[in-house]
C-alpha cells in the first residue's frame, strides 16, 4: 500500500490508494439489514413503456406506504402526489393532463383530483423500506456479481444481477441501497400496476437516497375530485346529417345538432358534400343550452351523377363553436374541404379548449404533403392525442419555428419512444418511433426562443438555425441496452456523413431506463465508452457529445472528449 504524505494549515494526513472492493453479498446484507430498520425510503424512481410513458417520481414512501412527492413526464408536465393504501390524489398541470385526459384539461389542472386510472405504474406498498430489503433479498438468492458498475450519481458502487435486475450499493461502509432497476415482468420484484402487458416489458431505474430523513406530513384534500366525475365545463355536440338517396337534379340535406355538454354555446355548422358542394357554407345556429336541440334550414347543390348513374357522397359536417375553437372558424373550414373534419372524430371533438389550436393546426400542416391521405391524417391525429404526444407537438406547431411541420405527417402515426438502433439485430435503417426526436426540438425551441428547427434534413435528425447565423446538426440516439458505444458510434458515422459543412455537430445519447445503470450512471462511466471511440471523435467526428440520463444532462466539447486533449 502507498502512503502519501500531504500538509494542509500545518495538519500532515495520510492518503491511501483506493480500497478493496467489498463482497457485494456483504454489502447487499448490510444495505438489507439498514432498509428493514428504516421508516422511510426517498427515491427518484423512473418508470419506461417503449409504446409511450416516460414519467419520474421524486418520492417519499413510509414504512406503511404512504407516499408523497412529485411526478414528471418527459417532454413536459407534472403533479404533486398522495397515495395511502388505495387512495390516491394529484395536483397536475395543463401538460399532465393534456397527456392523460385531453377532454377535461381545463376542469382538472391546479385541482386535487382522484384519478379514474393509476397515477403512477407502481404500487405504492412495493417502494416501501421493507419491500426494498426483500428486493434485495430476492436478487442476493441467486444472483452474481454486477461487473462494470463503476459510479452512480457521484458514488462509487458495487453490485449484484439476477435474472435482468440490478442492485448497486455504495462501495464503502456503511453499506446502503443506491440504485436498482429492471423489467417488470413475472417473477420479478416489481410490478405494475395496470394488469395489460405490453410487448416489451416496461423498465424501472430508481436513485436511492440513503439518508432519507422525515417523512413530509401526508394531507389528503378533502376537497379532491373524482376524475371520473368531473364535467368539462364546456359545450358539446352531437351532429346528425339528415341526407337520403337523391335522384333529382337538384339534392337537398340539413343538419340536427344537439348540445350534448355542461356549458351553453354558440354553434355553426360548417357543411359541405364531396362530391357537390366542395365549398363549405356555414350556418348560423346561435346560442344552444346544454340538452337544446336545433336544425339548419335545407341546404341544396346540384346533382352531381349523370342520368342513371350512381355517385357515393360524402356529406360533411361539424360545428364551429368560439368556446371550443377559438378564432379558427376560416381554419377549420379550409380543412374541411380538404376532407379533413376533425369534428367526426370521437378523440378530436372531444378535445377540450385548450388543446384545439394544436390539433388543428397540426391538421393544417399535415394537409400541405404531396399525395395526402385525410384519413391518415386523421388517424394519425388521434394517435397523437391517445398516446400523449400533443403537449410537444403542440409546443412545436404554436411556436411557428418548426420549418417542416408538414412532416409531422410521418412522424404522428408512430409516435412512441425510438427503439435502440446500437442493440444487436436492430438494422440501423429501421429506426421506429419518434418520441424522443420530437421532444429534443420542442425542448430546443424552449431553450433558445429565437431558433428555429428541421426534423429529418438530408440525414440529419435536427437541424438547428440560431439567430447567431450558428447551424448545429443533432443526431439523436435512444439507449435502451448496453450500448452506449454502438449508439455514439453510429451518431459519428451519420454526422460526418450528412452534417452541413460548416455547422456544429452534436452527437445526443438520450439513455432510457431500459438501459440499466447507465440511465444513472456517473459522466466517469460515460468517458469510459468513448475512450474506446477516441480516434473517430478526435477526427472532429463531432463537436459535442451530450448525454441525458436519470442524474441530469452532462456535455463534452471537443476539449473535453477523452482521449482528444
Amino acid at each position: 500500500m502507498l502512503l502519501a504524505l500531504t500538509a494542509t494549515g500545518g495538519l500532515v494526513r495520510l492518503q491511501t490508494g483506493p480500497q478493496a472492493a467489498p463482497d457485494p453479498e456483504v454489502a447487499a446484507a448490510q444495505a438489507a439489514r439498514a432498509l428493514s430498520g428504516q421508516k422511510v425510503t426517498s427515491l427518484k424512481i423512473s418508470f419506461f413503456d417503449q409504446a409511450g410513458l416516460d414519467v419520474t417520481g421524486d418520492l417519499t414512501v413510509t414504512a406503511g406506504g404512504t407516499t408523497t412527492g412529485k411526478l414528471a413526464d418527459s417532454g413536459g408536465g407534472s403533479a404533486e402526489y398522495l397515495a395511502s393504501g388505495g387512495d390516491t390524489a394529484v395536483r397536475g398541470d395543463q401538460d399532465w393532463w393534456a397527456r392523460r385526459d385531453p377532454a377535461r384539461v381545463g376542469a382538472l389542472q391546479a385541482h386535487w383530483v382522484r384519478p379514474k386510472d393509476y397515477a403512477f405504474p407502481l404500487e405504492n406498498d412495493a417502494l416501501t423500506p421493507k419491500a426494498l430489503a426483500s428486493m434485495i433479498e430476492w436478487v442476493r438468492d441467486g444472483g452474481t456479481p454486477a461487473t462494470g458498475t463503476v459510479s452512480v450519481a457521484g458514488r462509487a458502487v458495487v453490485g449484484m444481477r439476477r435474472d435482468g435486475w440490478t442492485v448497486l450499493f455504495s462501495r464503502e461502509k456503511p453499506y446502503r441501497l443506491v440504485w436498482f432497476g429492471g423489467p417488470l415482468q413475472d417473477g420479478t420484484p416489481l410490478t405494475q400496476t395496470d394488469s395489460s402487458a405490453p410487448q416489451t416489458p416496461p423498465y424501472v431505474s430508481a436513485l436511492v437516497d440513503p439518508s432519507p430523513g422525515d417523512a413530509p406530513k401526508a394531507v389528503f384534500p378533502a376537497d379532491a375530485r373524482e376524475e371520473d366525475k368531473v364535467a368539462a365545463n364546456l359545450p358539446a355536440f352531437d351532429v346528425t346529417v339528415n341526407a337520403t338517396t337523391c335522384r333529382s337534379v337538384t339534392c337537398s340535406w340539413s343538419v340536427t345538432v344537439t348540445n350534448t355538454g355542461t356549458a351553453a354555446g354558440d354553434a355553426s355548422v360548417i357543411a359541405s358534400v364531396s362530391p357537390g358542394m366542395p365549398k363549405t357554407q356555414v350556418k348560423a345556429l346561435g346560442k344552444l343550452s346544454p340538452g337544446q336541440t336545433v336544425t339548419t334550414p335545407k341546404m341544396s347543390f346540384p346533382n352531381p351523377a349523370a342520368t342513371n348513374k350512381d355517385v357515393a357522397a360524402d356529406y360533411r359536417a361539424q360545428i364551429y363553436c368560439p368556446e371550443l375553437h377559438g378564432s379558427a372558424l376560416n381554419l377549420m373550414r379550409r380543412l374541411q374541404e380538404k376532407g379533413l373534419v376533425p369534428g367526426r372524430s370521437r378523440i378530436l371533438g372531444r378535445l377540450d379548449s385548450s388543446q384545439t389550436s394544436a390539433m388543428l393546426f397540426t391538421l393544417d400542416a399535415m394537409g400541405k404533403v404531396p399525395r395526402f391521405d385525410a384519413d391518415k391524417a386523421i388517424d394519425a391525429m388521434e394517435n397523437a392525442v391517445t398516446l400523449g404526444v400533443l403537449p410537444e407537438v403542440g409546443e412545436l406547431i404554436r411556436s411557428r419555428r418548426l420549418e417542416n411541420p408538414a412532416i409531422l405527417y410521418t412522424k404522428l402515426p408512430n409516435p412512441i419512444f425510438e427503439y435502440d438502433t446500437g442493440t444487436p439485430g436492430t438494422p440501423v435503417n429501421g429506426k421506429t418511433g419518434y418520441r424522443r426526436q420530437l421532444q429534443v426540438a420542442a425542448g430546443v425551441l424552449r431553450e433558445d426562443p429565437d431558433a428555429t428547427v428541421k426534423l429529418d434534413s438530408k440525414g440529419v435528425d435536427i437541424l438547428v438555425h440560431t439567430s447567431g447565423q450558428r447551424t448545429y446538426a443533432i443526431q439523436v440516439k435512444s439507449v435502451s441496452s448496453d450500448s452506449v458505444t454502438a449508439n455514439l458510434q453510429n451518431a459519428l458515422k451519420e454526422l460526418e456523413a450528412h452534417a452541413p459543412s460548416g455547422s456544429t455537430r452534436v452527437a445526443l445519447l438520450h439513455v432510457d431506463a431500459a438501459a440499466g445503470f447507465a440511465h444513472a450512471a456517473g459522466r466517469d462511466y460515460f468517458d469510459g465508452r468513448m475512450r474506446a471511440l477516441s480516434a473517430e471523435l478526435c477526427l472532429r467526428s463531432a463537436d459535442e457529445v451530450v448525454v441525458v440520463n436519470q442524474t441530469g444532462v452532462e456535455r463534452w466539447n471537443y476539449e473535453q472528449l477523452p482521449g482528444c486533449r
